[in-house]
């Protein structure tokens, strides 16, 4: 006796189309429901607020960083370093008349207190104007910015004195080009700055031959050089006793014009044109 099929379960050969499978069958799940159209809007503004409220902190704390440093403090560091470029600088920032002033103090033979008074400055400020070629080479290699010159008469009107400063990169190479430049007998000047006459006054008959004495000297990044010879213009190759004691005020009055030149000040960042704090 044949078993009959329970319900449910298809009769093999009763025409039923297709593979059975069993009862444990799997069917493709139904694709997902589509985002909708709000929902995709708020995430985008949720992320477009976020990434303003992210530049808007960003650039309230590089504000903020700005102003302090506008507003704070200079460091010490910051100070020494402004007062160095300061100085470096001078040699443009200053007024010539600054740097060569009307009247230059210096010790007399006697002990006494004299002053060199100011002929003129040059208007030129070439390295290689001013000096022989060998010196113009020393200054050149060490950095030489400028050269700056004036001439000087003492206080009786015997001796005339040009002053020349050299502005040089910084404060070392001014001393090693100050050992270069100089002379061996401040006497006998040899290749050295040229003298800086002017015409229709004292300084007239002052040129290169009536130079008689030689000096150099240094003050931060300047060095100083400074020749002198008389008035009256004699060559210094005529002159047969050298007169070493009448040209002791040479690298004196060389020497105040450098230090007052080279000489630190307080950082004053209210005067732009000379600070830079």
């Amino acid at each position: 006796m044949a078993q009959s099929s329970g319900p449910g379960w298809p009769v093999p050969g009763s025409g039923s189309s297709g593979p059975w499978h069993g009862p444990h069958a799997e069917f493709p799940e139904p694709p997902p429901e589509p985002t909708p159209w709000h929902a995709r809007r708020t995430l985008w503004l949720v992320v477009a607020i976020v990434t303003a409220v992210g530049y808007l902190a960003v650039g309230a704390l590089a504000t903020g960083r700005v102003y302090w440093e506008f507003h704070r403090e200079p460091t010490a560091g910051e100070m020494y370093q402004a007062a160095t470029e300061e100085v470096r600088d001078r040699w443009r920032t200053w007024p010539a008349e600054r740097i060569f002033p009307d009247t230059v103090p210096y010790t007399s033979e006697q002990g006494g207190v004299e002053q060199a008074r100011r002929v003129g400055i040059a208007s030129g400020i070439g390295c290689d104007d001013g000096v022989d070629a060998r010196p113009a080479a020393v200054l050149n290699r060490y950095g030489c910015r400028a050269l700056l010159r004036a001439t000087y008469v003492d206080q009786l009107q015997g001796i005339v004195l040009t002053v020349g400063v050299a502005a040089l990169t910084d404060e070392r190479a001014a001393l090693a080009a100050k050992d270069a430049l100089t002379p061996p007998d401040p006497t006998d000047p040899g290749a050295t700055l040229h003298a800086l006459p002017f015409p229709r006054t004292i300084a007239s008959r002052f040129d290169d031959a009536a130079r008689q004495y030689a000096a150099a000297g240094q003050a931060g990044p300047y060095v100083v050089l400074t020749v002198a010879g008389q008035t009256d213009g004699r060559p210094g190759a005529a002159v047969r006793k050298k007169h070493t004691t009448a040209f002791l005020l040479v690298p004196e009055v060389g020497g105040n014009i450098v230090d007052a030149l080279a000489q630190r000040a307080q950082p004053d960042c209210s005067q732009k044109r000379e600070w830079k704090c």
